[in-house]
């Protein structure tokens, strides 16, 4: 804490690139591609050249993001990882609901989906970005702690953007 300010810290992880369809036809199996092993495999470097250290991560519980997160989850070894059936293609609303309910002093991952993603990196800082396949993004709050995550109360404190 820097002066009496609090600073919540909060990051946000699209699942990296898949395939359109999964063997079983439902949307919930579909798994990652090889590209996909790719972003994890950048983005993983750009977050160990600006690492972060959440203490709580919610995931969905769909395929896709839960391979993302096991590629990804030895940056991580204390983290306590909940794989939420409710984070499934949710909206913003649902989403910020699931981060608020925390009621966390610690920096939180969220690893989900578009639309409701992206929906709400823009709904909490400025200026908006949409988050494409494995995008990622580092928010920053002046509270001291996830209940008060609100609209328009983030900064942005770094972006990862695979080409």
């Amino acid at each position: 804490m820097v002066e009496g300010k609090f600073k919540m810290k909060l990051h946000l992880l699209r699942h990296a690139k898949t395939n359109q369809v999964s063997p079983t036809g439902k949307d919930f199996d579909r798994e990652l591609l090889p590209r996909g092993y790719e972003q994890i495999a950048e983005l993983k470097i750009f977050l160990k050249e600006n690492p972060i250290a959440p203490k709580t991560i919610l995931c969905s519980s769909a395929i896709r993001t839960r391979q993302t997160l096991a590629e990804m989850k030895g940056l991580w070894p204390g983290a306590d990882i909940q794989y939420l059936d409710e984070l499934y293609l949710a909206e913003k609303e649902e989403i910020l609901k699931l981060i608020c309910a925390q009621n966390s002093p610690h920096e939180i991952l969220v690893v989900g989906h578009n639309e409701g993603l992206s929906e709400l990196a823009m709904n909490l800082a400025h200026p908006p970005h949409l988050l494409k396949t494995c995008g990622f993004m580092s928010l920053e709050f002046p509270f001291e702690n996830s209940a008060y995550i609100s609209q328009d109360t983030g900064s942005i404190l770094g972006m990862f953007r695979v080409m």
